[in-house]
Parts: C-alpha cells; sequence; structure tokens
C-alpha cells in the first residue's frame, strides 16, 4: 500500500509543479526581482509539543535568496524525545540537535502566493538513556541503564512549501516583510548509528527509526529582509 500512496503523492505533485510553472510564466511580470534577500522562518507548529510530555522541540530557518527562483536553505533544531511507546517496561530519551542544508526552486501560484521545491541534506548528533526494568517471579525485578553518547544520523529530503505574504493584519497594511506557510517533507533515512540489542528508536530532526520514509507537516512564520 505505502508504494502506492507514494506513487498517488508524486502525480499530484507532478500535476502542481506543472500548473505552478504554466502560471509563473504569465504572473507578477511587472513585480521587481530580487536578487538577494533574507530569510528568518520559525516552526510554531513544534510548540504545541511543549504541551506534551514526550517531546519538546525548537526549530529555526534562514535562507538566502541569491536568485530570483533559487535560495540556499539552512535549517537547524533541537529536541528532546521520549516517546511512551518506545520500550516496554523502560523510560526512554534520545535528544541532541540537527542542521539541514539545501535549495529551493520558487513558483508563483498567483500573487503574493508561491510554491517552492526543494532538496535537502540533513544531521543529527544525540544520545541516548535508556532505564529499563525487567520482571522476575521469584527474584527482584532487573533494572538498568544505557547511557550512550555521541550517537550520529543523516538523511535527505524532499520538501514541498507553500508560503503567503501577509499583507494585512485586520484592515491594517504592514509592510511586504511577514510570510507564512505550510511545508512538507519527505525523508530518506540514510545511515545513523545503531546497536544489537536495545536498538535506537528515535532521531532528532527525523523521528522514528523504523519508518524509512517518514512524511512530515510544518507550519512556519517567516520574516524577510531585502539586501538588494
Amino acid at each position: 500500500m505505502l508504494k502506492y500512496k507514494l506513487l498517488y503523492l508524486f502525480l499530484f505533485l507532478s500535476m502542481m509543479v506543472n500548473q505552478a510553472y504554466s502560471q509563473d510564466s504569465t504572473a507578477m511580470r511587472n513585480e521587481k526581482a530580487q536578487n538577494l534577500s533574507i530569510g528568518i522562518a520559525f516552526d510554531y507548529l513544534k510548540l504545541h509539543t511543549l504541551l506534551t510530555d514526550e517531546s519538546e522541540k525548537w526549530e529555526g530557518a534562514i535562507n538566502f535568496r541569491i536568485l530570483d527562483k533559487v535560495s540556499v536553505i539552512g535549517e537547524y533544531g533541537i529536541a528532546t524525545l521520549t516517546p511512551e511507546e518506545a520500550y516496554k517496561n523502560a523510560e526512554y530519551k534520545s535528544e541532541g540537535d540537527y542542521y539541514r542544508i539545501g535549495l529551493d526552486y520558487h513558483f508563483t501560484v498567483v500573487p503574493n502566493n508561491f510554491l517552492f521545491l526543494g532538496l535537502r541534506y540533513g544531521q543529527s548528533s544525540f544520545s541516548e538513556n535508556i532505564a529499563y526494568e525487567i520482571g522476575n517471579p521469584i527474584f527482584e525485578n532487573e533494572t538498568g541503564q544505557l547511557n550512550r553518547e555521541n550517537l550520529s544520523a543523516t538523511w535527505y529530503e524532499f520538501v514541498l512549501t507553500s508560503e503567503k505574504k501577509v499583507r494585512k493584519i485586520g484592515r491594517k497594511d504592514i509592510p511586504d516583510i511577514i510570510s507564512i506557510g505550510l511545508k512538507f517533507r519527505l525523508k530518506s533515512l540514510q545511515e545513523y548509528t545503531n546497536f544489537d540489542d536495545f536498538e535506537v528508536k528515535n532521531i532528532p530532526g527525523y523521528g522514528q527509526t523504523n519508518i524509512k520514509l517518514n512524511p512530515e507537516f510544518n507550519l512556519y512564520i517567516k520574516f524577510r529582509i531585502p539586501v538588494f
């Protein structure tokens, strides 16, 4: 079923790209090209994790629009993951930081609305702590703790972004420096540090290791700083 879902997804994305490209050739011809600008974005979808006991995530990004339709992207985040279902009779925690670098190509869908297609390379450095208890019907339960340091992981991402410029707050016009957007990622895990006993379960920035093609959605707000 997964391969058919991915096939439908890529067909849908191809249709969106074709439509965006055809509209991009005619829309916004009178808009001045922006040769270089800097965007600083914050993922506010991850803020809801602060209200749960399972994870704490913070993520931001900076992009340099080096050409009219091309941006260089750098993203950085930190995360503490404590999923209850990782191991039975054990407390699990994975924490660390991660970064992604890549490129985005811009399409103008309609004025003030944009579609970006991009690729990313991601890398995470993290540690794990597993506090476990093994039941014994005759003697006392066996308890123990594993601490693993200097773990790493790498992955690649295909990224589809929809972004809209915010020109008004309420009825008041504001400067053209703010955008909000929705980002879809499809992550492909490449390499990660693993062990035969007590496998690595979660990677900050990627997610669960048993999902080799991992989808993710992000909501963000971005502030643009024009350079020239």
